[in-house]
């Protein structure tokens, strides 16, 4: 190792431990009503802050019965390991209430719900346990079953499901001995979300890009258009998101193609990493750096 390199690392190590030592970066939820993707300004948006023992994101919204119910990754800093909670937000996304709905002996997060025959499901990242797992709901929004495993075996990410043409597709960043769970979309297909046989499409990757291969939240319609919301992991973990247009998806092509991006601005605001929308409320994460002594 050359020694400017050497010193270069070390200084860099040296201020993150510093840094670390008087700011904390948190990740927190964000709501805004009537944002579009394409229209975004962090102007627009609400911060709902966690205390400092823990931090929220990946949020997943439901509106139901006036209430907006937002699933996030809740990270305990004293246990290192997230579960799934709930947030539940009025029409104008204040906070009224929060409570655990779902843990595990394993990491949590990405907790992705979708509805299926009349019932509500969800799908949580559940990689650290080597499976992609489906919890159905027994009484909304607190009590989940385990109700299948899709896959086994395998270390899957922010798998985001996609009811298309009468089939469904599941996108996942997949990672491979030695790789990153960064840079490479893996796309499956299946006639049933519940079932575990799953095709993988014959082009994976789909996307091998660190720009924009992970999931960053629900696949939607738009103006006639198949929106894909990834993470732009370029620059940081979860630094911004991108909204790609599919082009082709089939069991034998796929395509998509960047439409525009939402990058975190030049303030205390450093990353946000997922997108969803419910109502005319749209919810976000982002990371904020603040001071841990309070001045």
């Amino acid at each position: 190792m050359k020694p400017r390199s050497f010193f270069a690392r070390l200084f860099h190590r040296l201020d993150k431990t510093i840094s670390s030592f008087f700011f904390l970066d948190q990740w927190v939820i964000l709501t805004a009503q009537s944002a579009e993707y394409d229209s975004l300004q962090w102007s627009m948006f609400h911060s709902i802050v966690p205390g400092k023992d823990r931090y929220w994101a990946d949020p997943f919204i439901v509106y139901k019965d006036n209430d907006h119910y937002t699933f996030i990754e809740e990270k305990i800093y004293a246990t290192g390991r997230g579960r799934i909670a709930c947030l539940t937000l009025d029409e104008e996304g204040n906070l009224k209430s929060h409570q655990v709905v779902l843990e595990r002996p394993y990491h949590l997060s990405y907790p992705f719900i979708f509805e299926h025959r009349g019932e509500t499901y969800m799908l949580p990242e559940t990689a650290q346990n080597r499976t992609i797992e489906v919890y159905r709901c027994v009484r909304f929004p607190d009590q989940w079953e385990l109700a299948t495993t899709l896959m086994a075996d395998i270390y899957a990410v922010d798998a985001t499901l996609l009811e298309h043409e009468n089939k469904w597709w599941l996108f996942a960043n997949v990672k491979e001995e030695g790789g990153s769970s960064l840079d490479a979309l893996y796309l499956f297909f299946s006639d049933d979300p519940l079932s575990n046989h799953w095709t993988p499409h014959p082009n994976n990757p789909i996307v091998q890009d660190i720009h924009s291969a992970r999931p960053a939240g629900h696949i939607f319609m738009q103006n006639g258009k198949l929106l894909r919301p990834s993470q732009d992991n370029s620059r940081r973990y979860g630094y911004a998101i991108r909204f790609n247009r599919i082009v082709k998806l089939s069991e034998t092509e796929y395509e998509e193609t960047t439409e525009s991006s939402f990058e975190p601005p030049h303030t205390k605001i450093l990353a946000t990493h997922t997108f969803n929308q419910a109502d005319d409320l749209t919810v976000i994460d982002a990371v904020i750096r603040s001071c841990r002594f309070g001045i």
